[in-house]
């Protein structure tokens, strides 16, 4: 499912044999139009249920609903087959690295972010296609895996009261940088499998395609619920704010309601554009 082009989108389900639930606000603000992409598509592998992953994704429509909306809506596509043609392949690489998950998986979803961009390129017959800034999720039994691309979208994870911030960008930071942000992962109850690093692959991103920021976080039983959202709702909501937005409302209300409340709260703060985002419940905490 994607938003709609010219007006505000809420949506909600359930997914992953009824252990995860996920509400959806895609609010155009004062804009003319929605130019932001999200999607949610369950078990979006031929593998499910064997392989049973779940994929979220926000994405900013800055340089153009087109292709904000390319990227989400094609991006579980190129990792559906990247797993399959990986599934199927003579030696595959999990097997020749059985204990490089995290590069196994950063490898992938690179692999279907060039793809996509690819694509886009193909398809744009006059200015400059630029690659969207977007953050995607995709949730396994064992794991989160954050993928992000440019500053303005974010994720943000909530266990036992705590707020568990995962921001990758394309920008390159200093080393202490990285440092810190994994120990905030780490002193909020998850664990930090890996996240990218290499630098040799930049050259394969084109300048208006960078490089997105890979992170494998270990799920935490503890772990209550997850936010993916634009920079225009983290511009005026701080990540502690929505946290408590969200939790003291998560008897009281549809996540779809919580999700439309959510970004109504960045918007009568001040935020005049798109506000898009997704709550994801983990219905196990």
């Amino acid at each position: 499912m994607s938003s709609s082009e010219h007006a505000s989108m809420l949506a909600s389900g359930i997914c992953s044999q009824m252990s995860i639930s996920y509400g959806i606000a895609a609010l155009k603000g004062r804009c003319p139009a929605q130019a932001d992409g999200v999607a949610a598509v369950p078990s979006f592998t031929q593998m499910s249920p064997e392989m049973d992953i779940d994929y979220f994704a926000v994405s900013d429509g800055f340089f153009g609903s087109y292709a904000a909306k390319h990227l989400v809506g094609r991006l579980h596509v190129a990792i559906a087959k990247g797993i399959e043609d990986e599934l199927v392949a003579d030696t595959p690489r999990f097997v020749e690295c059985p204990d490089d998950v995290d590069g196994w998986w950063r490898k992938l979803v690179l692999d279907a972010f060039r793809v996509v961009d690819d694509e886009l390129v193909a398809s744009v017959r006059n200015g400059v296609p630029a690659g969207s800034p977007a953050v995607v999720a995709l949730v396994t039994k064992d794991y989160l895996l954050i993928t992000s691309r440019g500053a303005t979208c974010k994720a943000v994870i909530y266990s036992n009261e705590e707020v568990m911030p995962v921001q990758l960008t394309s920008e390159r930071r200093p080393e202490p940088y990285k440092q810190k942000e994994q120990e905030n992962v780490q002193d909020t109850g998850g664990h930090v499998v890996g996240s990218s690093s290499n630098q040799e692959d930049d050259i394969l991103f084109r300048p208006y395609f960078p490089k997105p920021g890979v992170m494998m976080v270990e799920r935490n039983p503890r772990d209550k619920f997850l936010i993916l959202a634009t920079g225009r709702l983290w511009d005026h909501v701080s990540s502690a704010e929505a946290g408590s937005f969200i939790q003291t409302r998560l008897h009281t209300s549809s996540l779809d309601i919580l999700a439309k409340e959510l970004a109504e709260l960045a918007m009568r703060k001040g935020s005049l554009g798109n506000v898009t985002l997704v709550i994801i419940l983990f219905n196990n905490f």
